[in-house]
């Protein structure tokens, strides 16, 4: 994330993802507790179209959908995070939010090429999130509803395809 970037421009429509970005991304990404990227137009470099940040995580064995904890030992597992992804309000329904997915699933399949993760996992904000992850073959956790998880062979294989 740039410095010049305008972050108290940005709203997406949701408080908590404008708020995250304009008062705590910079710092997350200084101590290194999450990397942020933004989608900014060529012509307004400044501006700020979406973003999404990615963070490592662990999930407790105990709370994983079979599918994942399937094979493993029973201690926690080892994830990549999408802690934020937002589309600036006059940007939605164009196909950023799919872009900006695309390039979080690149970005982790690369980390996990260095670091084993066996998935990307998701905290979606609502119904309506929960549902595009899900578009893109994203999985719920049977207890969580708005928990949802791609297997990293799964998120490696969309990647590539785009």
């Amino acid at each position: 994330m740039d410095d010049a970037a305008d972050r108290a421009g940005f709203t997406c429509g949701v408080e908590a993802l404008d708020a995250w970005l304009r008062q705590q991304a910079g710092q997350a990404q200084r101590r290194r507790l999450a990397s942020v990227w933004i989608a900014s137009p060529a012509a307004h470099p400044e501006r700020i179209a979406g973003y999404y940040s990615l963070a490592p995580w662990q999930v407790a064995f105990e709370d994983c959908p079979e599918d994942l904890r399937r094979g493993l030992p029973r201690y926690p597992i080892p994830v990549i995070l999408i802690a934020r992804l937002a589309v600036a309000s006059d940007r939605q329904g164009k196909g950023l939010g799919g872009i900006l997915l695309v390039d979080a699933l690149q970005r982790a399949g690369a980390a996990s090429g260095l670091v084993p993760v066996q998935a990307v996992l998701v905290h979606a904000k609502d119904e309506r999130a929960a549902g595009f992850y899900a578009h893109y073959g994203f999985q719920r956790f049977p207890r969580q509803r708005f928990v949802l998880f791609l297997p990293m062979a799964t998120a490696a294989r969309l990647a590539s395809a785009r």
